[in-house]
């Protein structure tokens, strides 16, 4: 997410109707309307690589996963955000054509200019969905990813895996999502992940 654009306000209905003029994605946060930073190699093949974990583990059921242009609404924090990658499995989302309201698991893979909001204003938002049961952070420039999962009484327990021999069980929709930290980060050079972070670092990509 970039910097704030200039029109003082805008209803979520507002929003809704400008941004389907727009030829780049803006996320919505009480009002005001935020430019999104364009991603790197890295994190297109993440995000893809873990859009392709999810599909296959979703086939055959009621959740439908979704990437990148599609917008979640959280209603309780007047907010619309365009996650990497999410699963949502209600009836009443399979009815909603332009935005979804009731994501199980959300993935966001971290970038340097955008890590402290994804962790910060973005993962507080999230945690006011209802339906909410799992978020993932995965790491560029290393094979780690962080699940923050959702107890019965409301707290969130954090479980981490490391290394590319490693995996980490999800549980999400009432049922389990097996992440291989090899397939997560299948085709990924941490060479390039490394001086792409670098880059970002000193502003000159996003």
């Amino acid at each position: 997410m970039s910097a704030v654009l200039s029109r003082a306000h805008f209803t979520f209905e507002d929003y809704l109707a400008w941004e389907e003029t727009q030829t780049e994605r803006h996320e919505y946060i009480g009002g005001e309307v935020f430019a999104m930073a364009g991603g790197s190699t890295v994190h297109n093949t993440l995000s893809g690589n873990a859009y392709i974990a999810l599909r296959s583990q979703t086939h055959g059921t009621p959740c439908r996963v979704y990437m990148a242009d599609v917008k979640l609404q959280v209603e309780a924090a007047d907010a619309s955000f365009y996650p990497d990658v999410f699963v949502t499995c209600s009836a009443a989302d399979a009815e909603r054509r332009t935005v979804q309201q009731d994501a199980r698991l959300i993935v966001e893979v971290l970038s340097p200019s955008t890590e402290g909001h994804d962790r910060g204003d973005k993962f507080a938002a999230y945690r006011l969905l209802p339906s909410l049961q799992t978020v993932l952070f995965v790491a560029q420039g290393q094979p780690h990813v962080e699940a923050f999962s959702r107890n019965a009484d409301g707290s969130w327990t954090l479980h981490e895996a490391s290394g590319l021999d490693a995996q980490l069980t999800c549980i999400a929709a009432e049922r389990s999502f097996i992440f291989s930290l090899a397939d997560l980060y299948a085709g990924v050079d941490f060479s390039a992940a490394t001086a792409e972070t670098a880059a970002a670092s000193s502003g000159t990509s996003a």
